[in-house]
């Protein structure tokens, strides 16, 4: 089964994807601070952290938003051929509205807000994304972009 391809002209402001939900676990907060070297004792000493308005040990920012940028790439990943998609252009207005703690289970939703032209063969555009908690509340929003090739002339 061939999967339609995205490219700029068929993104449509407003047009929106939505994740499915994923809980943030003690092994995400360890794998992320390996990686990034991200070792915050907020997010790494029990003690420490319970001397805190948190109380408890909460996921780094920037690991939310990494999964939930990821979340959403995987949607399209499922449904679309993304091969007109060049590359993730640019990140701004990211807000940390409120802590994840470890056992709390996101979803995320992207929707498209902006679209220019980069050049004649590309386009950026500009989504809104929000992650909210199993409450639904708002923990993280920002703005980022990709982009994307157009349709080839026929």
């Amino acid at each position: 089964m061939s999967r339609e391809t995205i490219y700029f002209e068929n993104i449509q402001i407003g047009d929106s994807i939505e994740s499915i939900p994923r809980t943030i676990v003690e092994s995400d907060i360890w794998t992320f601070a390996y990686l990034t070297g991200d070792f915050f004792p907020l997010h790494t000493d029990v003690e420490f952290a319970r001397r805190t308005i948190f109380k408890e040990r909460i996921a780094q920012g920037m690991l939310v938003l990494s999964i939930a940028l990821g979340m959403v790439d995987q949607v399209l990943l499922s449904n679309y051929d993304v091969s007109s998609v060049v590359a993730f252009f640019g990140i701004k207005e990211v807000r940390f509205l409120k802590p994840v703690f470890i056992g709390d289970t996101i979803k995320a939703r992207a929707e498209a807000v902006g679209k220019e032209d980069f050049n004649e063969k590309s386009g950026v555009v500009t989504y809104s994304l929000e992650v909210k908690n199993q409450r639904e509340e708002v923990v993280l929003t920002a703005l980022y972009s990709a982009l994307i090739l157009k349709a080839p002339s026929k």
